[in-house]
């Protein structure tokens, strides 16, 4: 059986994707949790998620290099009600 290892360079493209995606469906959101302006803040994203606001202020960080469970991944989604694969969809902006 031959099994290949995700480079450090594919784990740190992927970090990226999500760090991007979460910042920017966060900042341009219009679930039932948005304020008037369609946005989210992180605080109250990490309250929403149970999570701390810093971990959410990680992954949105493109010069930190977070880990973080797809459980939280999968509780930002179903906060900012947006498709869990859009976290791994490269989008251009």
């Amino acid at each position: 059986m031959i099994t290949e290892i995700i480079t450090d360079e594919e784990l740190d493209k992927i970090f990226l994707m999500i760090s991007r995606n979460v910042r920017y469906y966060r900042l341009y959101n219009h679930s039932r949790f948005a304020d008037s302006r369609g946005r989210i803040t992180q605080e109250r994203l990490a309250e929403l998620c149970n999570v701390s606001q810093s971990l959410i202020a990680n992954i949105e960080s493109e010069k930190v290099k977070q880990s973080f469970s797809i459980s939280v991944i999968a509780s930002i989604s179903k906060v900012l009600e947006i498709p869990l694969e859009e976290f791994f969809k490269e989008h251009e902006r």
